[in-house]
């Protein structure tokens, strides 16, 4: 005999099925990325960036990069985040006189 606390317990069941099938959320960091742009020294920030999102900041990002978020950032020569890197930036780290065209957080 089913009834409906058998119903109940099988929809329970499927819907916890499904909720493990399904792609997790992307995490994303907990912080600023601080870069500059020039000319005129312009500072930008990304808050709180997507773990593996590509970030494209432009041609004219030099100078003075604070990662103050709570993962790495690996800052590209490309747009794409692609090829080689210019820098990598643990949490808390900055550089002086980066010069870059992306930027990708990673755990």
């Amino acid at each position: 005999m089913t009834g409906r606390p058998g119903k109940a317990l099988a929809t329970l069941g499927a819907v916890a099925a499904l909720g493990l099938m399904m792609p997790q959320q992307a995490h994303a960091a907990t912080g600023q990325f601080t870069y500059h742009t020039q000319p005129g020294n312009t500072a930008r920030t990304l808050t709180d960036p997507r773990d593996g999102d590509c970030y494209p900041v432009g041609r004219n990002a030099r100078g003075r990069v604070v990662n103050n978020t709570d993962r790495r950032a690996v800052l590209y020569v490309e747009k794409n985040c692609r090829q080689a890197t210019a820098e990598e930036l643990d949490p808390g780290q900055w550089v002086d006189n980066a010069v870059f065209m992306s930027v990708q957080f990673t755990a």
